[in-house]
């Protein structure tokens, strides 16, 4: 997630090639289908693929001819002046304006830049819990008496208010913290950063502003968020109002074809411990919170609310795109899958392509979002990103003459997108985006014969690797087990699960709250460290609820091997697939269920474990063939006939121009084969 304002790093092109060849490992044998040879006259029709898009490149330093090769570029306001000359280059090209859903940045060092950040009501930020002024002070005090530095929840946990570093918000005002005494209960601060000072009354509410991004503060989307009237022609109304009247000025020029809207993810209590943020205060009532879940629900509402009031303003043929966007799709054209996917396994490959997940996978958004649909996977060669207090800058190893950037995880991430009909990204880093450098692959355009070059698609993405190992569980005995304080009982139900199969009814008539204090599980299950195993399951509830799945050690200390994460049920059957490597080994570990979050009846059913993961993937093109191998382990392909690698110059070890019928896929890994001409 990043921020909106011009970062101008001097371009570097990449012209290195790699010479690290790439490594064959053992081989799983599978059975590819048999395809027809496409004759080499037949054309595509439409634009063809790969389908490629750029974030913010720099439009200064880097050659325009190279930022017009891309189908859509996401560029700023500030950035409006190239707009001919990229059409002039390629007539076809879609180009967004930017903005952000949740955050405003600011200059510390430029007040000019700071205009919009210093009008914004009080009201509107997104706040710590906080304290309150003991004394009035003026507009030059630097040493602020407060009620409180810390407070206390109601399970006895507490949290500082104030640190050294933070930006606190009094009313109109924001200062620097630079030091807390604990002894006075006073703070030593910076006056008028940023929001200039004022003289306050004792009893102002003081707390610290939140930040995830450096040198920019978070407001407040949620349905919770105080009101106040910044212009009055429009009388009381929140951020998102606002916001969406300014998305609507962004594309007041006709020649914008739509606008990004950053940082528009859901459920945003995942900044506590992730951003500046010990605590939120949604209504800014200093009332520690120790439930997130209604601040979550609020802020989801009003994000749906901000879009459906954007997509008002500017209409149905503006293009309004996210970033790991809120399951939005009747308002937006699509959204961006940021930083994915990694080599780590995190986020979860095949959840995050198939789903099912909150914020809707990469099929939902390419099956469901408006038309033109911009869905696209953006891999990062780097997915590291600065902390809110860095401000020095991203360290471009990309400007380095002997740069190479990791092809494999190239491959993976466009192969992935080629799955269905979405587009494509490598970067170098969040924190600059296309203005670091833009890579270009033999990948894109077949090693320069010509972009879209593999034509249509010719069909779905299939599962490709036989997958039958044995079911881990089957015939074990389940139990079930509440804590106190929570009541659990499992039945066989009537209900028949997605496949036909009987499910059983978990009736949770008690909770506290936690997840794991209540759980269904089936034991023992043998686990070897770094082996991959795939859960699935099928599940439903009478409302709304959270349940949780992983394998752990079954005595002290509970280690656990595989967490397989939350699941949102509905009251309509849901199957869902998760691949995982273990952590460590044991013969006898437990699966659980994690069923306590809240008093529901929940449905299970089509329970399984295996070993192994079947994420093997391959589609078909009017010109070629598309093969992904998203497991841990290297596959073997028949590939039905033959095919052309590409005859590539960055890594020949796998673009040597070769005729093949099979391929060996190392694991995370995936290919572009060309069709053979039939003579």
């Amino acid at each position: 997630m990043k921020k909106l304002f011009p970062i101008l790093i001097l371009f570097a092109l990449f012209l290195n090639s790699c010479t690290s060849p790439m490594k064959t490992q053992t081989a799983l044998p599978t059975v590819m289908p048999t395809q027809n040879a496409v004759p080499e006259t037949q054309s595509s029709t439409g634009q063809g693929y790969p389908r490629l898009g750029m974030w913010w490149p720099d439009i200064w330093n880097q050659p325009l001819e190279q930022i017009a090769r891309y189908d859509w570029v996401i560029l700023g306001d500030w950035q409006a002046e190239a707009i001919p000359q990229l059409r002039a280059l390629n007539p076809k090209i879609l180009l967004l304006n930017s903005t952000n859903a949740c955050e405003l940045s600011f200059n510390p060092d430029d007040s000019e830049e700071n205009d919009l950040v210093k009008k914004i009501p009080y009201q509107w930020f997104l706040t710590q819990v906080g304290s309150t002024l003991t004394q009035d002070i003026d507009a030059t005090q630097t040493t602020l008496p407060v009620a409180a530095l810390t407070a206390q929840d109601s399970s006895g946990n507490e949290i500082d208010l104030f640190l050294p570093g933070d930006a606190l918000l009094i009313e109109n005002e924001s200062v620097y913290v630079k030091r807390v005494n604990s002894s006075n209960l006073t703070l030593e601060v910076e006056r008028g950063y940023v929001r200039p000072a004022s003289a306050h009354k004792a009893g102002a509410r003081i707390a610290a502003h939140i930040s995830f991004w450096p040198n920019s503060w978070l407001l407040n989307v949620s349905t919770l968020s105080p009101t106040a009237v910044l212009d009055g022609q429009f009388g009381p109304e929140r951020w998102t109002d606002f916001n969406a009247r300014r998305g609507q000025a962004f594309l007041a020029d006709a020649k914008w074809d739509g606008l990004l809207i950053d940082r528009s993810d859901p459920n945003e209590s995942w900044l506590i411990g992730n951003s500046t943020a010990r605590s939120i205060d949604p209504d800014q009532s200093n009332q520690l919170l120790t439930d997130y879940s209604a601040f979550d629900t609020a802020w989801n509402d009003g994000l749906r609310s901000y879009l459906h009031k954007l997509r008002q303003a500017v209409g149905e043929e503006k293009i309004l795109f996210l970033n790991w966007g809120i399951a939005d799709f009747a308002d937006t054209n699509g959204d961006n899958f940021e930083g994915f996917p990694t080599l780590t396994g995190s986020p979860n490959w095949h959840a995050q392509v198939f789903g099912p997940t909150e914020a809707g996978s990469y099929q939902d958004w390419i099956s469901k979002a408006k038309t033109p649909n911009l869905t696209m996977v953006e891999t990062y060669e780097d997915n590291s990103g600065p902390a809110p207090e860095d401000t020095d800058g991203y360290p471009n190893r990309c400007a380095q003459a002997d740069f190479v950037p990791n092809y494999q995880k190239m491959r993976l991430g466009l192969t992935t997108a080629l799955l269905m009909n979405g587009y494509f990204s490598y970067e170098m880093n969040t924190e600059g985006h296309g203005s670091l450098c833009l890579m270009w692959f033999d990948e894109y355009d077949n090693a320069g014969q010509g972009q879209g070059y593999l034509g249509q698609p010719i069909g779905d993405a299939v599962a490709v690797a036989p997958f039958s190992p044995p079911d881990l569980i089957q015939g074990l005995t389940w139990e079930s087990w509440a804590d106190q304080g929570y009541a659990l009982s499992v039945s066989p139900s009537s209900d028949l699960t997605p496949a036909g199969s009987a499910s059983v009814e978990a009736k949770v008539s008690q909770s506290a709250g936690t997840d794991w204090q209540a759980s269904y599980s089936v034991a023992p299950v043998e686990i070897q460290n770094g082996q991959e195993y795939t859960l699935t399951f099928s599940a439903q509830a009478n409302m709304p609820t959270v349940i949780t799945a992983w394998i752990q050690q079954d005595h002290d200390p509970w280690q656990t091997y595989l967490w397989f994460g939350e699941f949102d049920l509905t009251d309509e059957w849901q199957t869902f697939t998760l691949p995982l490597a273990a952590e460590g080994n044991d013969s006898a570990a437990q699966l659980h269920f994690g069923l306590g979050k809240q008093v529901a009846n929940i449905w299970l059913g089509d329970v399984s474990l295996k070993q192994g993961n079947a994420d093997v993937y391959r589609r078909d093109f009017e010109h070629g063939i598309v093969l992904v191998n998203a497991t841990r382990q290297a596959v073997t392909l028949q590939l039905g006939g033959e095919f052309r690698k590409i005859n590539g110059q960055q890594d020949p070890a796998v673009n040597d121009g070769s005729i093949v019928t099979e391929v060996t896929l190392p694991a995370q890994d995936g290919i572009i084969l060309l069709r053979v001409p039939v003579q």
